[in-house]
């Protein structure tokens, strides 16, 4: 095995941001003591070994750096992970509890072990089963300076415990959680739900489900955009082309073909794109009939009078305040595809058909 303990010391001070001179005058050595054990010169004896691993809130085997050539923490939670795969959760947490007395204060022991009990506990409806994991998600957000996997964090831990929480039907609790740790609004849509829900106030879940509708419509369109170029990078045009039409399907939804709203502005630069899927596949008759579709969209959307352009419907009856606007392109509709066209002007036939188009028009 190996020993990192002057590298842990050093670096569990500095998480604490507590210079030398702190961490001396708090376990009651000279400053040279401390630089003694963080550069390896020195070790401190068995009871400084204790008091650190108590300042630092973690354990003696994490303060020391184990690293046991068998591994054995890592075979402990695989362990477990396989057991409860195979839903057999009394032996699952019989060797989680094994687990936990050798590793009473290892993040990742504890953490594992809490995720099995939610899991036996969403299974069986066990209270104490629950409340076990409660316990342990509790203290796992103790630890969690240990965490190094950057898919965890103190939020998204509190967020499993308000779940547990709503296991035992204590919607209270769990909304209170879900407030307190509602980081760039994480939990805006099931904060919402709780309060129409569980509680009956309507206002109270608008103004949530409001914010959490909106940052839902702006997600999907970064991720099928997203996918889009995924897909013309990998040169399967098809599934971008898709992309592009199952979002104008989702992002126009219930509103008639008819009439013009604020989205359309965009729908113009999504017929664009599609177009040039069309391109890139080379199937100019199809991309030519898309570009004309956004062409003509685009001059009606310019030339609408006041008033002839219209919310859209579904957020209208949502009662959202703040409706998307699509602003990524600035100007008017035809000045939108301009930049797209400017853009993308690499695409072949793509500048061809664009001023076909235009000199068609200008004839008409």
């Amino acid at each position: 095995m190996q020993i990192k303990l002057s590298e842990n010391i050093r670096r569990f001070r500095k998480e604490r941001k507590m210079t030398q001179e702190q961490l001396a005058e708090t376990m009651g050595v000279s400053v040279s003591a401390i630089y003694k054990w963080e550069s390896g010169q020195s070790v401190p004896d068995i009871h400084f070994i204790f008091a650190l691993a108590a300042l630092f809130n973690t354990s003696t085997d994490v303060l020391l750096g184990y690293e046991w050539k068998n591994n054995s923490t890592a075979q402990m939670l695989a362990r477990i992970n396989e057991l409860i795969k195979e839903k057999a959760y009394d032996e699952a947490a019989l060797e989680a509890e094994k687990a936990l007395k050798n590793y009473p204060n290892h993040f990742a022991v504890v953490y594992r072990s809490a995720l099995a009990y939610l899991e036996w506990g969403e299974d069986s409806h066990q209270h104490k089963t629950i409340r076990r994991a409660i316990e342990l998600l509790e203290r796992s957000c103790e630890l969690i300076d240990q965490n190094d996997d950057d898919t965890i964090s103190e939020v998204s831990i509190r967020i499993k415990t308000a779940n547990a929480y709503l296991l035992l039907q204590d919607a209270d609790r769990a909304l209170q959680i879900l407030k307190a740790y509602n980081v760039c609004g994480v939990s805006d849509a099931r904060i919402g739900m709780l309060l129409g829900d569980c509680f009956h106030d309507a206002e109270g879940a608008e103004q949530y489900l409001g914010k959490a509708f909106a940052s839902l419509v702006e997600n999907i369109d970064s991720i099928m955009v997203g996918y889009a170029n995924v897909f013309l990078q990998r040169k399967n045009y098809d599934a971008a082309i898709d992309c592009f039409r199952w979002l104008r399907t989702v992002l126009r939804g219930i509103q008639p073909e008819d009439e013009l709203t604020r989205f359309d502005r965009y729908d113009c630069v999504l017929l664009e794109t599609i177009c040039e899927g069309y391109c890139m596949k080379g199937d100019f008759t199809q991309a030519k009939t898309y570009l004309k579709a956004a062409v003509d969209k685009a001059i009606r959307f310019d030339k609408a009078k006041p008033g002839e352009i219209r919310d859209m419907k579904f957020f209208s009856l949502l009662n959202l305040k703040n409706q998307p606007a699509y602003n990524m392109y600035r100007g008017t509709a035809m000045e939108c595809l301009q930049q797209r066209i400017d853009i993308e002007a690499e695409i072949p036939q793509l500048c061809k058909l664009w001023q076909e188009i235009k000199e068609e028009i200008e004839h008409e």
